[in-house]
């Protein structure tokens, strides 16, 4: 009898050290892994140029499996070189690959098995062999989350200088400089806002004299844009439309018959194209052309006469300008 419980107390031990894989420190296996897998992601998120890749870490026994996409093969050596310099890494095996990482699509509208979903549960590698993880089995989030990329580019604020071309012969073009508002882009159509403030010189007025004086539109526009986005680029076409306050700049130091004294607001329009570039995480560039339809009354004074006419102070615009992101 004593011999029967013998041998069934040795199978019982047998049974539950096989139950329970242990590391070579006590610690269960499944824990060590996920201690390693957490130390690995840590550190890519910690590295300059790796911090912001979408690179998931999956980790089993010891063997650290990288994948996502990089920039270049040098991230994907870099990426290989930090996490076998993590402690409790046995070999690193790469399945990165080299794209764009902007183009993708934010973690959470990634498709479930997607090879850029992250980890399964505890960071612990849920592949098995060669074979890959079931499509449609639950997914958790990164071990550690993504460091911030800079604000949500949400309203940038900035100044741009513009130069104008009119298209009336009695007109002539001036530099301006005035308020830039930029809205976030995006892909497909959206709000926009624009100030397309210019200067126009009246070079002739009525009879053929001097009209000694500058227009000045100041437009507050709102109206639609269709964008399209590619990483830190954007392009779009917009209209819109609004009211113009003008005022009148004389040229005080020169007298003349049929000169400009007055000016009225307006409403003003112009459709356009805009070029959007990002060279920091909140300061972009913002180029445009487009054409800014607008006829204000101006009066004409000389010593006969006083008299009221519009004025086609439409004209080509062409601007570059800065803006900062601030939210």
């Amino acid at each position: 009898m004593s011999r029967v419980l013998s041998v069934l107390l040795a199978v019982a031990v047998m049974a539950a050290s096989g139950c329970s894989a242990r590391s070579s420190s006590g610690v269960p296996a499944a824990v060590a892994d996920a201690q390693t897998a957490v130390r690995v992601k840590t550190a890519l998120v910690n590295h300059e140029s790796l911090g912001t890749l979408p690179i998931d870490v999956q980790v089993r026994s010891g063997v650290v499996t990288l994948d996502g996409t990089v920039r270049s093969t040098d991230d994907v050596e870099s990426a290989r070189t930090l996490a076998l310099g993590v402690a409790g890494v046995a070999r690193v095996e790469s399945r990165l690959q080299i794209g764009d990482p902007d183009s993708l699509p934010p973690a959470g509208n990634l498709p479930s098995g997607s090879r850029h979903a992250p980890p399964s549960a505890g960071g612990a590698s849920t592949v098995q062999g060669n074979r890959r993880p079931v499509s449609g089995s639950p997914r958790l989030p990164a071990l550690a989350p993504r460091p911030e990329e800079g604000p949500l580019r949400l309203v940038g604020l900035g100044a741009s200088v513009r130069v104008t071309r009119p298209s009336e012969a009695t007109l002539g073009g001036a530099l301006a400089v005035g308020p830039l508002l930029r809205l976030r882009p995006r892909n497909g159509m959206g709000p926009a806002i624009a100030f397309n403030w210019t200067n126009t010189e009246i070079e002739t007025g009525p009879a053929g004299r001097p009209g000694l004086a500058a227009i000045q539109l100041r437009p507050v526009m709102a109206g639609v844009e269709y964008g399209v986005v590619r990483g830190r680029l954007a392009v779009g076409a917009s209209a819109v439309g609004g009211y113009s306050f003008n005022r009148l700049a004389v040229d005080t130091a020169r007298a003349g018959q049929g000169r400009a004294i007055a000016v009225g607001n307006s409403f003003a329009w112009r459709p356009g194209a805009v070029l959007w570039a990002d060279v920091t995480p909140r300061v972009g560039i913002n180029v445009f052309g487009g054409y800014l339809f607008a006829r204000p009354k101006v009066t004409f004074a000389s010593d006969a006469s006083i008299a009221t006419e519009r004025v086609n102070a439409g004209s080509v615009v062409v601007s570059v300008g800065v803006a900062y992101w601030i939210f």
